[in-house]
């Protein structure tokens, strides 16, 4: 990570109550993540954070545009993003950690960076597959795929 991608939440410091954050997440946000899946983007994120004591509560709106690779021409492709809606829960705890309900951070580091959080939350909602429509892969490696392409014979 780098400060590009370094969104910090300090649970040690959230007073109780709701608070919104949002974030811009440009192509410098998704290079500077160690990661080859989204090239960049233009996505925009609110994180509606409910404090309490030990925890927090966040309810993440991520809407906008990745690009990504296209599955079968390899060129860049913009892929617009469904808006996301999703929550998780952070608590205070003795070691960072997960579990199906929440995610763990430890009270001696009680800083949690958003930023991979973002990233993952947005690549598990792309789809398995993608390419380009019908008709707009690069015109060169559609070719190489035609002279490459293997006919099934009936025998």
């Amino acid at each position: 990570m780098n400060k590009t991608t370094d969104i910090l939440l300090d649970l040690s410091r959230l007073t109780p109550g709701v608070q919104t954050l949002s974030f811009h997440l440009d192509n410098a946000f998704f290079q500077g993540l160690d990661q080859d899946d989204i090239l960049g983007g233009n996505a925009q994120a609110e994180v509606q954070v409910t404090a309490q004591a030990d925890s927090a509560n966040l309810e993440i709106k991520i809407s906008g545009s990745v690009q990504v690779t296209c599955d079968r021409c390899l060129d860049p492709m913009d892929l617009e993003l469904e808006p996301i809606v999703d929550n998780q829960l952070l608590k205070l705890a003795d070691e960072d950690g997960e579990d199906d309900n929440a995610i763990y951070v430890s009270e001696d580091h009680p800083q949690f960076n958003l930023g991979w959080l973002l990233y993952e939350i947005i690549d598990v909602n792309l789809p398995v597959v993608h390419s380009h429509p019908e008709g707009q892969c690069n015109p060169e490696m559609q070719a190489i795929l035609r002279e490459l392409k293997v006919e099934e014979t009936e025998q």
